[in-house]
């Protein structure tokens, strides 16, 4: 069973993956996923972390104009720039830990690379309320309101542009995931029991 869960920023999505993956005996993996590809892929951390989720040019162009498979070796691939490759490098680690495990997948476009996978189900969470999404972000990451009202305009715009270059469909749109939660209508809490009895429904 893979889960993938995308998130705006501020809603809860990550603590409520960590959260899932605990309650169902599934490993976890957020920053885990960028360290796996760093030591599998011998991709130095800097460039992963500059690269993570931010989009910076469009991928579908420049695959296009290298006429080669995402699947082809990252050594073949001498036409794209260094960013494509990691996402491609990325991808084919994800579809790893997706044949190795039971796993809860957080972000990177998981959703669409594993899209095949009758085993995976994937989830969006999502806030409507600002307020909820602000307040989290200072009492949990120790953010001033100012600078975390920022960062999430920005963050959520760098995983907009980063998910609707490198999938080309619409982040956060309903025809790509099983079920988009408000985390701020329902709380935490109860967003975690909704989505593990989703999940276990759909066992």
């Amino acid at each position: 069973m893979i889960i993938t869960i995308g998130r705006e920023f501020g809603s809860g999505g990550k603590y409520i993956g960590e959260r899932l993956a605990e309650e169902l005996g599934m490993k976890f993996y957020d920053a885990e996923l960028i360290a796996r590809v760093s030591r599998e892929r011998n991709i130095d951390m800097r460039t992963l972390n500059e690269n993570d989720e931010k989009h910076k040019k469009s991928f579908w162009y420049t695959l296009a104009m290298a006429s080669m498979s995402m699947y082809d070796s990252v050594n073949s691939l001498t036409d794209l720039p260094e960013d494509d490759k990691v996402f491609i490098e990325q991808s084919k680690v994800i579809e790893e830990i997706a044949d190795e495990d039971n796993s809860v997948i957080i972000g990177r476009c998981s959703n669409v690379i594993l899209k095949n996978r009758k085993n995976a189900i994937h989830v969006f969470v999502y806030a409507q309320d600002e307020n909820f999404k602000l307040q989290r972000k200072v009492e949990f990451a120790g953010l001033e309101e100012k600078k975390a009202l920022k960062l999430m305009k920005k963050k959520d715009k760098e995983r907009a542009a980063y998910y609707n270059y490198y999938t080309n469909r619409v982040w956060g749109a309903r025809e790509s995931y099983d079920l988009l939660v408000d985390s701020s209508r329902l709380g935490i809490e109860n967003t975690i029991k909704l989505i593990k009895e989703f999940v276990l429904m759909k066992k």
